[in-house]
């Protein structure tokens, strides 16, 4: 199968909030990377990739702008929530080229809950997105050696989870501790949630190139907070697998996975997994069947009805936004869907039973 690779090029047919999945529907044909308030009344959103920071009201479906007209900088990758409100946004300065911007220079910035004063860099760059708890201000992350040249190379990385204080202008970075050092190799950890009263750190670690190995994957994993000791939820060959959202109760958490797929990327659907060791699995968005539209970048509403998520298609860059949408947890659950569990060795026995993608580069 295909490693699909990326042109952003716009597509010309119908786009697929005009006729969703069940139990799916569009929010806006724009955007990327949604995630809720606190409250669950709103979702903050990137319009674009290196663009400003959107905000949809989900009671009147109004949208504003939250940094267009507020500071000098409006290249943004990602908006997440603090447990009061208050905005983390994530991006460079300014756009220079994909792997300086996005890989490098990316770095955390802060914004009052009223976005009453323009974003402020926070001094902090990392690798991609960040996990930020609902329960303190904190937060976990990870960084390479072109962050911090004491950690070795851009392939080498390691995480950690940081206290936020709060002084007379906002948050502020406070106390550090290293969680986690990947081993050496081509393994790219990237945090994602807190867990279990913050006792646990949720990641997805990229390991080995995609486009020309043959023993690449994307497990997630969770770290435990106190013993430093790591698990592994998911690990399947040549697929990714990668957390995007945690559920309220964090016994499961959302997944893009390439699993429909041997050997190809990007992944197409969101699924549910199970956070318990039994890398069981579920399939919650309805994209595999409606190329080319994939959906991924999911978060949970706090009161765990609803999921929000990014729509693009195969030949889209991670992160290149065409559309918010929700699916309706309760409806889906209640449906033939929820039911249809698996694990990846239930998957690769079928597919010896049936031939089906059998074979693998």
């Amino acid at each position: 199968m295909p490693i699909f690779k990326w042109d952003n090029a716009p597509y010309e047919g119908e786009h697929i909030f005009d006729n969703p999945p069940p139990f799916h529907q569009g929010l806006c044909k724009y955007g990327a990377r949604p995630y809720w308030s606190p409250d669950g009344k709103r979702i903050a959103f990137v319009e674009k990739a290196y663009g400003d920071v959107h905000e949809i009201d989900l009671d009147t479906r109004q949208i504003r702008n939250l940094t267009g007209a507020n500071g000098e900088h409006h290249s943004f990758l990602r908006v997440l929530f603090l447990r009061n409100g208050d905005y983390l946004l994530i991006g460079p300065k300014q756009f220079k080229h994909h792997h300086v911007s996005r890989y490098v220079e990316s770095e955390l910035w802060y914004m009052d809950k009223d976005a009453s004063a323009p974003p402020r860099p926070l001094g902090l760059t990392f690798f991609e997105g960040i996990g930020v708890s609902a329960i303190a201000d904190r937060i976990t992350y990870s960084r390479h050696g072109e962050h911090d040249p004491r950690l070795g190379t851009i392939e080498d990385f390691e995480c950690y989870v940081t206290e936020l204080d709060y002084g007379p202008n906002g948050a502020e970075l406070g106390a550090t501790r290293p969680i986690y050092r990947s081993p050496t190799g081509l393994r790219r950890p990237e945090p994602q949630d807190f867990r279990n009263n913050d006792t646990e750190v949720v990641m997805a670690e990229y390991i080995g190139p995609r486009d020309r190995s043959t023993t690449w994957r994307t497990q997630t994993r969770g770290i435990d907070l106190k013993t430093l000791d790591v698990r592994t939820y998911i690990d399947e060959p040549l697929t990714h697998n990668e957390p995007e959202g945690i559920f309220p109760n964090h016994e499961h958490i959302c997944l893009e996975s390439s699993c429909d797929f041997v050997d190809q990327f990007p992944p197409i659907d969101l699924w549910k997994l199970k956070l318990d060791g039994s890398s069981r699995r579920v399939r919650m968005t309805r994209m595999f069947d409606r190329a080319p539209w994939r959906a991924s970048n999911s978060n949970v509403s706090p009161d765990g009805k609803w999921l929000a998520f990014m729509v693009n298609t195969y030949t889209s860059e991670p992160g290149f936004g065409m559309g918010i949408g929700l699916l309706d947890l309760e409806a889906w659950e209640q449906s033939e869907y929820a039911q249809q569990w698996e694990t990846p060795a239930e998957r690769a026995e079928l597919r010896k039973k049936t031939g089906e993608y059998a074979e693998t580069k």
